[in-house]
Order: structure tokens, then sequence, then C-alpha cells
């Protein structure tokens, strides 16, 4: 079914969903009086019942993935994460914990350096299926959060301090339909506690044996339950030390003692120099360009910011009456990181009057003739210290009315907003050019030498503050009413209904400047964006057959029909609808189904408006050497949302004749198109397809009108050799189809109880095309779509005694990146070890939990890249031990 978006927003639509939203009450007030009668549902058997919430009362539990009170979704696979799970792996923060999960993508890497390949930014969320961070729609309790960053605009999962997590629903299948944007690969909502009744306690130390890798983690929480409520807070503080690349052996750019290739750079602190056509390599002057100056720059860089996190979680509800409940949450959290980053890269033009020119023997200089000097500042200047820091504030009212008949009304209010501060200084790169036109000792750059060679006063022009500064704030303001409850009697219970409407008013402000602080600092953009978004949305849950009325082959019958509307300002509607059905034919057998489309409008910091990055001094294949870019990157106003249709099968398996085994297995296909997607500098100067990209030598005309459109972050250079257009645009589809695999046995023995799981995800097939009728490639196998990740487990308890091993899986790939000559990358199995023991005589609720990752210190497999190893699916931190201390009092 293809969607329509209609491009027509204006006042009347706005007044229109508001006048639905009255209409909407008053239906449902009328719905609710006129099923007074009506027999209550039995929303308490087990056919509807979430075995996962077990301790809860289901009948007022509303599932990720439905609308509907006290049944699951149907058709829809659900992946939990429960309190047992946080506890057994300990993770510092909810990026951590995710991490764990293989159908969540960035599986089993450190969160802090996790990407997500082609078509997307990069950074870490639940990315469900390696689709895209964009296609997971994370929720907070149910609704969403204001998202953190600049131009890729994400909530950020760590913000919720682990001691106040209850569980973690994930449902791995579009959800549009009951979610609208975002939901294209399915949900991962963080469902808070509502069970503390004390004060809890956890801190976690770990550390790795093998470098300076720590980490830190202190929660604190009190709760009280009483018969018509509860109350909780819970505050979190974590932190982590991170390594410098020189401590980690196989960090490096030369992977030749592996068998890998030299990817050093050739931007060292010793210059290489360039004179007509010839490159020597200084002090030595060896000519040729294969004896320049090699280095490994990024020894004194760290991948991993070292981060200081405070976070604060608080949760109300009360029950006035037998009729309303009111309920709160609050959330805070401010997030600090800085991190060395690699040294500056300087390309400067020496002329024949600099007083610090060194000229290879028995070399001259024609009249006006250069010298182009390529190095780094390293020796110079210090390593820049990039700093960044986030804030979130979010207060969320609500209220549940009970209507009669089996029916409550649901009102909620939102209100969140992040503040976002990042800093990267650089040098100024036209000061520098300047000063090595000086044509004396005390007024020129050296850029021969290094600091004790350069009078102090001229490196202080160059190293004078310059940095990009961008400052930014993301703000959501959320109203839902919906209601849901018992419509009609069917064999299995009752038909049940869910109806409600949603507005929301998105804003952004970004500012960004660049330069040296004062008059002449650039104003890059200034940007203040806003939308507004409505929805109206029903779902029908229809239980034909249960066990209230099984008959043979008809065990179970369930059938749940969705759809929701909704409307962005300057976007326009969309509707999508989903489908869901179980069928059981035996008590052992379920099997389900679901079809759905879904759509991803494009967030607020992808349509900012663009900027402008001078790059001087490039060495581009196919282009040329020491050549100046203007580069146009930043935002796309004029982009139009990502939508896609999913279908997914699935089956569930309790054999009764092995008590305590559950097998599971879902196969899902995303058609995924109208990709938004930023051309890389390859693409533009190699991809005839992207040569709208690029204009190669461009005029002067088109160089100021370039500027016009895209204000510049620096100066820029008298020279520009192309202009290339990076910012964001719509491209290309993607049809992605795999299986996800899941098995748990639990078997009590007098020896002790025992439980085995294993959690895999197989992809099948990744195709992908840039543009309509260009064709599919199916990158399956390869780094952007790897073939198999698992992870496996094995506990035993006795008493108070639990020993828990893992194994953790991602499978082979072949690595097509250009020239190296070992394309395939081997499989990598790691294993974990945990230790818990309960310490009742101590304190009650006391634990001690003892776990090393990666024990065996396994580096990651070999993968002939700038590093040695792939950022997206590997961790570079090899074994780490941790100490963990819970208790209640």
């Amino acid at each position: 079914m293809k969607r329509t978006v209609f491009v027509h927003p204006n006042r009347l639509a706005r007044a229109t969903f508001l006048a639905g939203a009255a209409a909407l009450a008053v239906t449902l007030a009328s719905a609710a009086q006129a099923q007074t009668t009506a027999k209550p549902a039995d929303e308490k058997a087990a056919d509807n019942s979430v075995e996962a919430l077990e301790a809860a009362d289901k009948s007022e539990i509303v599932v990720t993935g439905t609308s509907i009170r006290g049944v699951a979704p149907i058709g829809s696979p659900l992946i939990g994460v429960d309190q047992e799970f946080v506890k057994v792996n300990a993770p510092a923060n909810m990026s951590e914990l995710l991490s764990l999960v293989p159908q969540l993508g960035n599986f089993g890497v450190n969160h802090e350096i996790a990407t997500t390949g082609r078509f997307r930014t990069g950074g870490f969320l639940p990315n469900i299926h390696n689709i895209g961070i964009f296609a997971t729609l994370a929720l907070f309790n149910g609704h969403r959060m204001a998202a953190v960053g600049g131009e890729a605009v994400l909530p950020d999962p760590g913000i919720v301090p682990v001691l106040g997590i209850g569980r973690v629903e994930v449902v791995a299948d579009g959800s549009s339909a009951v979610y609208g944007s975002d939901a294209v690969a399915g949900v991962a909502n963080f469902v808070y506690r509502r069970d503390m009744d004390s004060f809890e306690a956890q801190a976690t130390y770990g550390f790795s044996p093998e470098h300076s890798f720590e980490k830190r983690n202190f929660g604190l929480g009190w709760g009280k339950k009483w018969s018509t409520g509860n109350v909780m807070i819970v505050s979190e503080y974590s932190s982590n030390k991170s390594p410098f690349n020189s401590e980690i052996p196989f960090l490096r750019a030369d992977q030749r003692f592996r068998g890998g290739r030299d990817q050093r750079t050739t931007s060292c602190d010793l210059p290489n120099v360039t004179i007509g056509s010839t490159v020597y390599a200084y002090p030595s002057f060896a000519v040729g360009s294969a004896n320049r100056n090699r280095c490994e720059n990024q020894l004194n860089t760290q991948l991993v910011p070292e981060s200081t996190r405070y976070s604060l979680l608080g949760t109300f509800r009360q029950e006035l009456n037998d009729t309303i409940t009111v309920w709160a949450e609050g959330n805070y959290s401010k997030l600090d990181t800085e991190r060395v980053a690699n040294p500056r890269v300087m390309n400067i033009t020496v002329p024949g009057n600099n007083p610090y020119l060194v000229l290879p023997p028995g070399v001259t200089l024609a009249p006006g003739q250069t010298v182009a000097v390529n190095r780094n500042g390293e020796g110079l200047f210090p390593n820049p210290l990039n700093v960044q820091s986030s804030e979130v504030i979010g207060v969320t009212l609500g209220a549940d009315v009970k209507l009669g008949g089996g029916w409550l009304m649901n009102v909620m209010t939102h209100y969140s907003k992040t503040n976002d501060y990042n800093s990267q200084p650089e040098i100024d790169l036209v000061a520098a050019q300047n000063l090595a036109n000086g044509t004396t000792l005390a007024t020129a750059f050296n850029p021969f030498g290094q600091a004790g060679q350069n009078n102090p006063a001229v490196l202080a022009q160059i190293n004078n503050g310059f940095t990009q500064i961008n400052d930014s704030s993301q703000y959501l303001r959320q109203l839902m009413v919906k209601a849901d409850g018992p419509l009609f009697a069917l064999g299995g219970g009752d038909a049940r209904l869910a109806v409600g409407s949603e507005f929301r008013d998105e804003q952004a402000k970004q500012l960004q400047i660049g330069g040296v602080p004062g008059p002449q600092q650039l104003l890059v953009r200034n940007d203040n964006i806003s939308r507004f978004v409505a929805a109206v949305y029903s779902e029908i849950n229809l239980p034909f057959f249960t066990s209230k009325n099984a008959r043979p082959g008809l065990e179970r019958l369930e059938l749940s029909v969705s759809g929701r509307f909704d409307h962005y300002q300057k976007l326009g509607g969309t509707f999508n609808p989903k489908v869901g059905l179980v069928w059981a034919p035996l008590q052992d057998i379920s099997l389900r189904g679901s079809w759905s489309t879904s759509f991803v409008a494009p967030n607020l910091g992808l349509i900012t408006s663009i900027f402008g990055v001078p790059q001087i001094g490039l060495n581009i294949a196919g282009f040329g050497n020491n050549v100046n870019i203007y580069n146009q990157g930043g935002g796309n106003p004029a982009l139009t949302p990502e939508e896609a249709e999913t279908y997914s099968i699935g089956a569930d398996i309790k054999p009764s004749f092995i008590p305590g085994l559950k097998l599971s297995a879902t196969y899902y296909n995303v058609k995924y198109k109208n990709l938004i997607y930023k051309p890389t500098q390859a693409d533009a100067f190699n991809n005839p397809f992207f040569s709208f990209a690029v204009v190669r030598n461009p005029t002067a005309a088109q160089v100021t009108a370039a500027i016009a459109a895209a204000p510049p972050q620096s100066p820029v250079p008298a020279r520009i050799d192309a202009i290339f257009q990076s910012f964001a645009i719509n491209v290309g589809q993607r049809i992605i189809d795999g299986l996800d695999l899941d098995l748990t046995y639990k078997l009590p023995t007098n020896f002790g109880d025992w439980t085995l799981n294993v959690n895999a995800n197989r992809q099948i097939g990744f195709r992908q095309e840039l543009a309509p009728g260009t064709g599919f490639q199916d990158i399956i196998g390869q780094q952007s779509a790897i073939k198999w990740r698992g992870r496996g487990q094995l506990s035993w308890s006795k008493g108070d005694l639990t020993v828990s091993g893992f194994m953790t899986y991602v499978g082979g790939f072949t690595n097509i990146t250009t020239g190296t000559p070992f394309p395939n990358v081997k499989s990598w199995e790691t294993f974990d070890l945990t230790v818990q023991y309960n310490l009742p005589n101590l304190l009650k609720g006391s634990q001690i939990q003892l776990r090393g990752s990666n024990i065996f210190n396994r580096w990651p497999p070999f993968y002939d890249g700038t590093l040695g190893f792939f950022q997206n699916a590997h961790s570079p931190y090899g074994r780490s031990l941790e100490i963990t201390l819970r208790t209640k009092f």
C-alpha cells in the first residue's frame, strides 16, 4: 500500500486537528458510557498476559507495541530485558545495557564509539536489525523525550539511571501505526520501576589490567509503596577514564606486523615538502613519495571520550478515588565529556624570502616559486581537547480516569528540554599562512621547526583561541489523550478498542560560531526551527479463540488492526496501518504475523540551515593534491520523510513434554525507501551518480554564491578548487530481511537451578539501490551487513550463589575497502563470567558480584583499516574486571 503525502500545511490544518481532539474526547466519553453494562474483559487471562510482567497488575499494563491494556502486541515479536538481566550484566549505563542485545545493531561494541554505517550519521542508540538509528523509536516510560545534540538529534537512553529501570521492552517490528514517526524497525521502551519500597544502592567499579581504562557507577534510590500509590527517587553517578591509543598494542595505522597495510599519515611533526612536482622528506630530503615521513598521529589520542554523568529520576502515582489516578515523572541528566583529538593538519605555502626556508641540497627556487609544506601541529601546539556537555530536563504529568464499563482514559502532558554545548579547538590556518609569508625571524612562521625554533609570539597568533562552538537546545511539548476498553463479547473474550490523539510541538535552536573570540568571530548559523505535529489513531483487538473457547486446531486466534494519521507542519499528512495475527493450532505452538507501513520524518537537526567548511590542502584521488575545497554541509530544509513497508512471520514453541523450554523464531522483511543520506567526498569525486554534489574548478561567481548560501565556519582561502555539497539528501532504498532466534531452557535440579539462553540475529539480505533504476546491490556479508550476531548464557544458581557464563559472537565478514590485500575478517567470540553471592547475614537484600568481560583478552579480528579493528562491530578494550555491590536498607 502506498502512502499519500499531502503537502499543503496551513493554520486550518492545526485548527482542524484541535477540533478533532475535542470531538474525540466527547466520543470517548460517550462510548464509555455506552459500555457501562458490558461484561468486563478477562484481562488477566493467560492468553493476553505478558509473562515478563508476572509481578504486575496486567489489567493496568500497556505493553510496548500496542495501545490496549493487558494484551501483548498481536503478531509482533516482543523482546524483554528485565531486572535480572540488568543485575547479571551490571551495565554502567543504559547504552551499555542495550549493546548486549543482538537485535539492537551496535552489538557488543563500546557504546561511545559505535556508529551505524551508511545513510546515517554516527552515534549509539537502539538500532534494531542495524536498519538505522533514526529507524528505531526510543520511548521513556511510554512517551518521547526531547532529542540531544545538534545535527544528529536523538534522545539519549543514558539519562535513565540503571537502578530505576524495571525492564526494557523491544518490539522489533514496524510500529508507526501506534507511535508515528521513527518506528520503522521498531520501538525500545524504557519502563520505570514501580516496586521500589526501601532504600537501594548499587556501586560498580571496573578496570582493565591491560591499560588505564576505568569506569565507576554509583546509584542510590528510595521508594515507598502504599495501597493507593507509590513514589520513587533514583540518582546515579557514572564516569569512565579512557586509555590513550598508544596503550593498546594493535591500535596502529601501520598494520604490517599483522599482515596488513601501512596506512600511517604523511602529515607528521617532521614535514614533507614539495617543490615543483618533487616530494622531499625533511630533514633528510629523501626524494620521492615512497620516502616521505610517516607517523602514527593517533597514538596520543583517545577513541572514547572521558565522561562524567549525573542523572536523576523521580516518579509518583496516587489514586485519588475509585475513578481517578494521577501520576508524575521527572528526569534530569548532565553529561560532560572530553577527548584528546588528533593533532591538527597544516598545509603551508612558504615563499623564497621566508628566513626559515630550508631547501634540499642543490635545489634553488625560480623567481616567485614557493615550497609546499605538509605537517601537523604536534611539536608546535598541544593536541586539541574536544569538550562537550549535554543537559536534559523532562517533566511528565498524567491522569488515568475510569470511565465505566472497563474503559479507561489516559491524559498525559510532557515537556522536555536539552542543552548541548560542543567546543572543538583548532588552529588558525589562515593566520599560519599569512605568517609563513613573513620576512624576518621575529615575524615569520617556521613550519620546518618545532616550538623551540619559533618565536612564541608568532605561534600565539596561530594558536589564538580559534575554535568551533555549537550551542544548541531542543524542546518537546507533548499532549496525548487515549481511551481503551471492551466493545463487545467474542468467543475468546471481549473485543477491545483503543482510540487516541497526540499533539507535539518540536523546536530546535542552534547557534554555531567559528573563529577567534572577538568582533571578527564568524556567525555560521543561528537557527530557530519549530513544527507542530498532530495525530489521531485507533486500534482494535479481536480474540476469536482463547483458552475460554479453544478447540482442536484453534487453541488461539487473535487479530489486531491499528491505524494512525499524522500531520506534520510543512510536510503534510500520512496514514499508516498495521495488521497483526496470532494463531495457535496446538497448545504448544503459536504462529504469528504482521504487516505495516511506517515513516521517519526528518528530525529537526537534519533540516537546519547549511554552512560552509573550508578544507585546505587535501589530496583527492582522481582530482589532485593540495586541493582547497569549500564543503557545504549541515541540514537541508527540503528533506522529505523516509517510508517503509514491513512484514514479519514467526513461531513460539513451548513443548509441554519439556517443561521450561521456550523456542522462538521470527522472519522480518523491511522495504525502506527515500532514505536520507549525506554524500561523502569519495561519493562526489568518484561516483558518477553523485556528480551533482561537486563543482570542479568553480568560477569566482560560483564560489561567491556558495559562500552566500552556506556561511563559512572558518576563513576562506583565496583559492577554491572545488565546491562539495555534503548536506543530507533523499536518495535510494534498502530491502533488509533476516531471522531473530531465541531459546530459553530452565532446568531445576537437586544440585541447583540451571538456565540456558541463546539469542541471535541472522541477516539474510541487505540490498540497497542508490536511486530508482540504478539497480540493487546485495551487501550482505560485508562490513555494513554482518550476517550473524548472537549471545549465549549458561547460569547455575544454588542458594545464595549464582554463576553465569556468557559468549558473545559477531560473525565474520568481507572488508570491501579498496586496496586491502586481506578482505576476509574473521568471526569474533568473547567470553564473560559473573559470580553473584547474596549476603543475607550482612544486610538483607545485599549482594556482591564479580564480573570479567572478555576474560581471555581476545583482540578483535584483524581489519585492514586505519586502526586495525572495525569500530562498528568490535571493541578494542580487551579484558576488564568489575566488582558490584548492591544493598537494600
